[in-house]
């Protein structure tokens, strides 16, 4: 099927819809769950579901990307790979800019998402060490 046949039949209704209040600027706001979406934006343009081409990255810094050949092959379909944020921003970025070559149009999008996910990465294994050392000390004392 065409990707416009795909957005047209789950545009409405999907389980990866995430709808939320009014707000003051404008009526609802409409999120979206789905994996290979990288904004998280429920529109044509950024779905991981209705388009045959996408990438995606998750929090645990997994780049996704689909092979739009292999849509009839559900087990081939996607590939996945585990990018480590130890190698920095830059590396990251090339790595991603190198997987959007068939999406050219979500590569800011990308970027902002890959410098988002090292940060959050760092920030999380800092907060881990400081954990680990408190833990240390209070072992020390309590013997």
């Amino acid at each position: 099927m065409s990707d416009a046949l795909v957005w047209h039949l789950i545009r409405d209704n999907n389980s990866f819809m995430v709808k939320r209040g009014r707000t003051s600027r404008c009526g609802n706001v409409q999120f979206s769950s789905e994996a290979g979406n990288l904004l998280n934006a429920h529109c044509f343009k950024y779905s991981g579901v209705a388009n045959s081409k996408s990438v995606g990255l998750s929090s645990t810094l997994a780049l996704t990307t689909s092979n739009p050949k292999a849509q009839n092959k559900p087990s081939k379909a996607t590939t996945t790979a585990q990018l480590n944020h130890r190698v920095g921003v830059k590396k990251l970025t090339a790595t991603v800019v190198a997987a959007c070559a068939s999406r050219p149009d979500l590569l800011a999008a990308a970027k902002v998402r890959v410098a988002k996910a090292c940060a959050g990465a760092i920030r999380a294994n800092l907060t881990h060490v400081k954990k680990s050392k408190k833990a240390v000390r209070a072992s020390r004392r309590s013997k």
